[in-house]
C-alpha cells in the first residue's frame, strides 16, 4: 500500500486539520455568543413593541379571546400585559444568557469542562422553565384581558401547543446530555487527579 503524500501526517482523508476545526468551532462560537447576546435585547425591545403599539383586537385575537374587545388597551393594563408577558420570557433571556457564556468557554477552549457544560445545562433548565411558565402565562393574560371587554365576561384561556410540547422535550434532553457531560467530567477531572 503507498501512503498518500498529499495529507500532512496524522491527517486523514475528508477530515480537516485539527488546528482549522478548533478555528471554525471558536469562530461559531463567538457569532453563537454574540447572537446569544443580541436576541435577549432583541425579544425585550419586540414585546415592548407588541404591548405599546398593537391594537386591542389583535392582543385579543392573538391571546385566544372569543370575546369582544375594547376600542382601546388602556396604559395601566399594557403595563400589566407586558409584565405577565415578561415573565416567560425572562426565564428564556436567562437561558439564552447562560448559553452565552456556554459559547464564550468553548471560544477559549473549554468546550469540555464543568463550567461550560453546567452552563449548557442552566441553559436547558431555563427552556423548559420558559415553556412550562408560557400556559400559564396566557391564562393570566386572558384574565387580565378579560376583565377589559366590553361583554363584562372572565375568560380563561389555557394554550399548550404542539410548539411549547417540543421546546420541553428539546430541554429535557439537553438536560440530559449535559447531565452526562457533568459526570463525565467530574469524573476525569478526578482521574487527572490521580496521575
Amino acid at each position: 500500500m503507498v501512503p498518500n503524500k498529499t495529507l500532512p501526517p496524522g491527517a486523514s482523508a475528508g477530515l480537516p486539520e485539527p488546528p482549522r476545526r478548533i478555528a471554525r468551532i471558536r469562530r461559531l462560537s463567538n457569532v453563537m455568543a454574540w447572537a446569544c447576546l443580541t436576541v435577549p435585547v432583541l425579544l425585550v425591545l419586540g414585546m415592548l413593541r407588541y404591548w405599546t403599539a398593537t391594537s386591542a383586537a389583535d392582543v385579543f385575537r392573538h391571546a385566544g379571546l372569543g370575546i369582544a374587545p375594547p376600542a382601546t388597551i388602556d396604559a395601566l393594563s399594557r403595563v400589566g400585559g407586558f409584565a405577565i408577558s415578561m415573565v416567560p420570557l425572562a426565564a428564556l433571556v436567562f437561558g439564552l444568557l447562560a448559553a452565552r457564556q456556554c459559547f464564550q468557554l468553548f471560544a477559549n477552549d473549554q468546550a469540555l469542562t464543568a463550567a461550560a457544560v453546567r452552563s449548557l445545562r442552566t441553559f436547558a433548565l431555563a427552556m423548559a422553565v420558559s415553556a412550562a411558565l408560557q400556559p400559564l402565562a396566557g391564562a393570566a393574560l386572558s384574565v387580565l384581558l378579560s376583565t377589559l371587554s366590553t361583554e363584562r365576561t372572565w375568560s380563561l384561556a389555557v394554550n399548550v401547543g404542539s410548539d411549547t410540547l417540543l421546546q420541553l422535550l428539546f430541554s429535557g434532553i439537553v438536560v440530559v446530555i449535559a447531565w452526562v457531560l457533568v459526570e463525565a467530567t467530574e469524573i476525569a477531572d478526578e482521574h487527572r487527579q490521580f496521575v
